[in-house]
């Protein structure tokens, strides 16, 4: 992808030149943002000691959770501006006459009469069906809709550990858990984005938490992470949360939040 040349600051131009200008900058802004992506990616895959052809340091368990917060809150930041471009493109199109080619329309599911018709970016707002319970090592968790849009995006009714996902779609999703637990020394769990089938879409990298004075104050779990669809995707694809310690967790309260992109 070759650089765009801009003319000077008050070169005479057309409402195409300039709006072509304009969509160039976005472009390139979307370009710094992959690269801000990536490197935060390789960043994580080097204090893990995952990173092809680089041997990462032994970092400490505070340190990966640092190193987990930071990324985080950049991809927070990511979101953010990607939402501001798309607007800004948006804006851009609607001056210049155009308008982004529409996706076909897919059917909803038949059994709802009255429905409207399915969204093109679809979102659900998910809690936990209950607060303050003990969440097992190695159980899912159980969700409850507070809000829908569209119809991309379902909670299996029959298994509310589960979220259906379109897995030809790429998705934004936030989770934020509040938990207690038993002291039981400086250890660590992690919180894992389970996907079904594993080769869905790319794999979400877990939250890994330290128990440390866990028993004393309320510990805030917070993640924000983006799944990309895989080159073969299969027919339907799942979503869930999964627990990884040795013990059990009290969780005070629980939200996800899973947007189309």
């Amino acid at each position: 992808m070759s650089m765009p040349s801009f003319p000077p600051c008050g070169a005479d131009m057309t409402k195409d030149e300039a709006l072509t200008m304009i969509i160039a900058s976005i472009a390139m802004e979307e370009l710094a943002l992959s690269h801000i992506v990536n490197a935060e990616g390789e960043k994580l895959q080097y204090i893990l000691g995952t990173l092809p052809g680089s041997r990462g340091p032994c970092a400490s368990t505070q340190e990966i959770l640092a190193v987990n917060k930071s990324a985080a809150a950049l991809l927070d930041t990511v979101m953010q501006s990607q939402m501001l471009l798309k607007g800004k493109l948006e804006k851009a199109l609607e001056a210049s006459g155009r308008k982004p080619a529409p996706e076909p329309p897919r059917p909803c599911p038949p059994g709802h009469p009255g429905e409207p018709p399915c969204c093109r970016e679809s979102a659900i707002h998910l809690a936990s069906r209950c607060e303050r319970f003990t969440w097992d090592d190695g159980y899912l968790l159980s969700w409850r809709c507070q809000g829908q849009r569209g119809r991309g995006i379902r909670l299996d009714e029959e298994n509310p550990a589960l979220v259906e996902l379109d897995p030809v779609k790429a998705y934004g999703l936030n989770y934020t858990i509040n938990v207690r637990g038993p002291y039981c020394g400086d250890s660590a769990g992690a919180v894992r984005v389970r996907l079904t089938p594993c080769d869905a879409f790319s794999e979400v990298l877990p939250l890994y938490f330290s128990v440390n004075g866990l028993e004393c104050e309320p510990l805030t779990l917070h993640c924000s992470a983006v799944l990309f669809p895989q080159a073969c995707p299969p027919p339907r694809a799942g979503l869930s949360l999964l627990l990884d310690y040795g013990d059990s967790l009290l969780v005070e309260q629980a939200s996800l939040s899973i947007f189309e992109l």
